[in-house]
């Protein structure tokens, strides 16, 4: 299955279906349109995360707070925290989470594991998690 990696605070609030937008300077190719992808936590943390939230983007969060274990230092990291799918890709989205000047992916049905798959290095663009390794994970 396809995986992205993505830092945090970022990945959590994708897959805790809060942040519906996932900014990035390159176009989705259209063959993952339509595809559910694994989100990976990438082992890095934009630093900016929680600062740079919008008064707009705040409103959204404050709901979770507590569901998104706590500050940024004890969010997962390395780790397959959920899932996604990516429903269209385009520039200048209305949602508060879409940043002009980029590419726009849109995100649906977003899924947070009950439990994490740990431990699992990620890589640039998307990358192949092995099936096999995720259902003994399931099991």
């Amino acid at each position: 299955m396809k995986a992205i990696s993505i830092k945090q605070p970022w990945a959590s609030l994708i897959a805790h279906g809060i942040k519906d937008i996932e900014n990035r300077t390159w176009k989705c190719p259209q063959k993952y349109i339509g595809q559910r992808v694994l989100i990976h936590v990438s082992k890095t943390t934009d630093e900016n995360g929680w600062e740079a939230l919008t008064r707009e983007q705040l409103f959204k969060v404050i709901p979770y707070e507590k569901k998104l274990f706590g500050n940024k230092k004890e969010l997962p990291h390395g780790d397959i925290i959920g899932s996604v799918v990516i429903a269209d890709c385009v520039q200048n989205h209305p949602s508060v989470w879409a940043e002009k000047g980029c590419w726009n992916w849109v995100l649906k049905d977003a899924v947070l594991f009950d439990k994490p798959i740990m431990n699992v290095k990620g890589k640039l663009s998307f990358w192949e998690f092995s099936y096999f390794f995720f259902l003994l994970f399931l099991f």
